[in-house]
């Protein structure tokens, strides 16, 4: 029994068009919706900038240099207030990433978890008020914040069941830190 050439190329010409149309959707919808998710992303940023620094007033962008991390992004509040850094640290879902407050003075002013693909329940949790508030007020004399689990004094609690998620956090305030005191010329 032979095969006619058309029962093999018919399907496959059919299929491979199917497959162009729906490519061309793909790229298209792509085009049409990257600009407005690039402009969500930055309002999202200019938010979180405000809510660690509500001091500031306008942002001017710049990269400082830490030998432990590598290129830091930070923003420097045009009036003098202080800083915000945008630091990230590998968790437990992937990079997790952290805007950090740091006012002119030596304060953390406010921190904010930006982006977390860790466990929703658990992960997440980093993304309260309550767990990213322990990082507000003066930095630790040891210059950088240090993590319990038995409610120490002076240090993070760890959320329960996320150890990795509260190192991240942590670590990216602390590069902050860092960062800060490259700019700022000081160590706290």
């Amino acid at each position: 029994m032979s095969m006619n050439p058309k029962d093999i190329f018919g399907p496959t010409a059919v299929l491979v068009i199917v497959a162009a149309v729906f490519t061309a959707l793909v790229v298209g919808t792509n085009g049409l919706t990257e600009e407005k998710i690039a402009i969500l992303n930055q309002q999202t940023a200019d938010a979180a900038k405000v809510e660690v620094l509500p001091e500031a007033d306008n942002f001017t962008t710049e990269t400082v240099t830490v030998d432990s991390v590598g290129d830091v992004e930070y923003y420097a509040a045009e009036n003098g207030a202080g800083y915000v850094f945008k630091t990230s640290y590998k968790s437990y879902g992937g990079a997790l990433v952290v805007m950090t407050g740091i006012s002119a003075e030596g304060e953390v002013t406010g921190v904010k978890v930006t982006e977390c693909s860790d466990t929703p329940g658990l992960g997440l949790k980093s993304q309260t008020p309550e767990f990213q508030g322990q990082y507000q007020g003066a930095i630790p004399e040891s210059g950088a914040f240090e993590i319990t689990k038995t409610g120490e004094a002076g240090k993070i609690d760890a959320i329960s069941g996320a150890t990795i998620t509260t190192t991240a956090v942590t670590n990216s305030v602390n590069y902050a830190i860092e960062a800060y005191n490259q700019v700022t010329g000081g160590a706290n």
